[in-house]
């Protein structure tokens, strides 16, 4: 019976009382993994999911990161470092990006200076613009969806639809709606 040591236990011991603590005294084959450094901000894709590198913590990229970043809303007002606790603080705070009493300031510098008529007619028509565009491409999902013949009722029943307008006929009487309201707008503001 032999008792003594390895050749690979007398090498780790050597290594040991040598200082060299991470020296290997075997070798082995097999499977090695691939590993990929990552760094802070870099982003890539990992199993079918987004990852990311954030304050030196791994973490999913989600579909819904953006709409948090805008959603937040933070404890103080950026420009005059008030408290945005009221939901009108917070309100204005999406919309402008300062407190209530801050866009209240700035509204009546412009007032002061003779340019709030102008802004607000430009911010007026830029909105309105919007809400056309809007319901023009709402309305034109509408037509096009409305080509199919059956629908399905909350019952579950299948229904059957024939008739009616031509699709044609129906664009061309939205656009003459639209027309006639921009017209009517316009006049307003003239």
């Amino acid at each position: 019976m032999k008792k003594g040591l390895s050749q690979a236990k007398v090498q780790r011991m050597r290594n040991l009382v040598s200082g060299n603590h991470t020296a290997k005294s075997k070798v082995s084959s097999g499977y090695t993994k691939k590993s990929i450094e990552h760094i802070e901000g870099d982003v890539w894709e990992e199993r079918g999911k987004k990852w990311t590198i954030k304050n030196g913590i791994k973490r999913t990229v989600n579909k819904l990161d953006f709409a948090r970043k805008v959603n937040r809303v933070p404890l103080k007002c950026p420009k005059c470092t008030n408290k945005l606790n009221h939901p009108a603080h917070k309100a204005m705070f999406k919309r402008w990006g300062m407190c209530l009493t801050c866009v209240t300031k700035w509204e009546q510098k412009m007032q002061a200076d003779g340019t709030y008529d102008a802004w607000h007619s430009e911010f007026d028509k830029e909105n309105f613009d919007a809400y056309i565009e809007n319901v023009t491409v709402e309305y034109n999902e509408w037509v096009e969806a409305r080509g199919a013949k059956s629908f399905v009722t909350e019952a579950g029943q299948v229904e059957e639809w024939s008739g009616g307008e031509s699709s044609d006929k129906l664009k061309q009487e939205f656009a003459k709606v639209i027309t006639d309201v921009k017209e009517k707008r316009n006049a307003k503001v003239d």
